[in-house]
């Protein structure tokens, strides 16, 4: 039988410690080793150990660290901006225009037709402006009616939100047509259909300015009237001071000054001014215009005289600036068998191209582009009519019109020519 060797406990915890000896001492001279050898390196060499999220590169260092810098979003690598904005001119709805959208069977309204031409043109920028110049109080109160108290019918305002229309100027001399009541339903059918507004006010606003970021350029709405047509009896000063914007120079002024404190980058100021079926803006309307661009207004839109009054670009201070005097009729139905000039007939829509330097920051008007329209009207069954804004380079040629029609359309297109400054660009 062979003999088991055995190891005593006491032989075996010996062992172990002397062991767990050796192993104690080789960390602490290994750990004492290690400082002594970090000690030795420059303390700046250690902080840039802690601190490798942080790259200064100093003037020799530019060049040679322009991978490193490929990351970094500094301003002179912000693409330009490009924009257009659309602008119109009256929007009116008379009585012929607001019954020719009735349909009896259903007893509902749609003059989303009356569009359908200018449709793809306004949709198509990425702002679309207009004069809406009348109300939408409803009928409980006052009947739907034209002149000389608008009242049109809550579809109007969706047949122009169809449209593409993005802001409406609620200021004119009919914004008063049915009181205050209908000042406050106009806007609220408005905000209800999500289509902004500039010019009247529920109550007394923190800013009389509409602010508006399109695609990172920020535009300032200012809108105002000249005339009310005498209905500022029907207010309260402290209504018309607190609703109404009526042409005064200082809160022009202030508007202004608040549109730049606001950082805008580009100030239209709309206007309802000027004298009916005129085709020349008169002495009170080139005197404010100068007084507004010496302000710092961009761009002016101009209505009221229902006709197009001249349209044409300046260079004010160095930069481009657009004025427009009038720009005529959108739709109405003021036309010569209204007994009225031709001349009501026609309108335009503006195209302004607008760019924001991705290095320098400033907005800069670049192009304008004209559309000249002409609204054509057609009598229907009994006494109703149709209407529609038809861009006129596009029909003027069609067979789809009369004779005559095509004739009125050619005499639209050489007046409205007539009046547009096309050498701006």
């Amino acid at each position: 039988m062979r003999k088991k060797h055995t190891l005593s406990y006491g032989r075996l915890f010996l062992v172990i410690l002397i062991i767990g000896l050796i192993l104690t001492v080789s960390i602490m001279v290994g750990v004492n080793l290690k400082e002594k050898l970090f000690d030795n390196q420059p303390k700046d060499n250690a902080n840039n150990e802690q601190n490798t999220d942080i790259n200064v590169v100093g003037d020799n260092d530019k060049d040679s660290n322009k991978d490193n810098d490929s990351n970094v979003d500094e301003p002179n690598n912000v693409e330009d901006i490009n924009i257009t904005m659309t602008a119109v001119g009256d929007i009116m709805f008379h009585p012929k225009e607001i019954w020719g959208g009735y349909d009896e069977e259903t007893d509902t309204f749609d003059y989303k037709p009356y569009f359908q031409y200018v449709k793809p043109i306004l949709e198509k920028a990425d702002i679309a402006v207009g004069n809406f110049e009348g109300t939408t109080c409803g009928n409980d109160l006052y009947k739907y009616q034209g002149y000389p108290l608008f009242n049109a019918p809550n579809e109007a305002l969706d047949a122009l939100k169809d449209a593409g229309f993005d802001v409406l100027s609620t200021i004119n001399n009919h914004s008063l047509d049915t009181r205050k009541t209908g000042v406050i339903r106009t806007i609220e059918r408005m905000d209800e259909r999500g289509i902004v507004h500039v010019g009247t006010y529920k109550e007394k606003p923190e800013s009389r300015i509409l602010m508006q970021n399109v695609k990172g350029i920020k535009i300032a709405f200012l809108a105002y009237t000249e005339l009310l047509n005498g209905l500022e009896v029907v207010m309260t000063d402290e209504d018309l001071d607190t609703m109404i914007n009526k042409i005064d120079k200082e809160k022009i002024k202030q508007d202004i000054a608040d549109a730049k404190k606001n950082e805008a980058d580009l100030i239209v100021m709309i206007i309802h001014w000027g004298n009916e079926y005129n085709r020349k803006p008169n002495q009170m309307q080139q005197e404010l215009a100068k007084f507004l661009l010496d302000e710092g207004v961009n761009i002016i839109l101009g209505s009221h005289p229902h006709v197009i009054q001249d349209c044409s670009g300046v260079m004010h201070e160095g930069k481009k600036a657009f004025i427009a005097y009038s720009t005529g009729n959108f739709i109405s139905n003021q036309r010569i068998e209204e007994e009225l000039v031709s001349q009501t007939e026609d309108g335009i829509i503006i195209n302004f191209n607008i760019k924001k330097d991705g290095k320098t920051g400033e907005t800069t008007l670049e192009t304008v582009e004209y559309t000249p329209t002409w609204v054509y009207r057609e009598k229907l069954a009994g006494n109703k009519y149709t209407y529609r804004i038809l861009p006129v380079m596009d029909f003027i040629e069609s067979d789809e019109f009369s004779e005559n029609s095509i004739k009125r359309m050619k005499r639209s297109l050489e007046d409205t020519m007539s009046k547009l400054d096309t050498n701006f660009n």
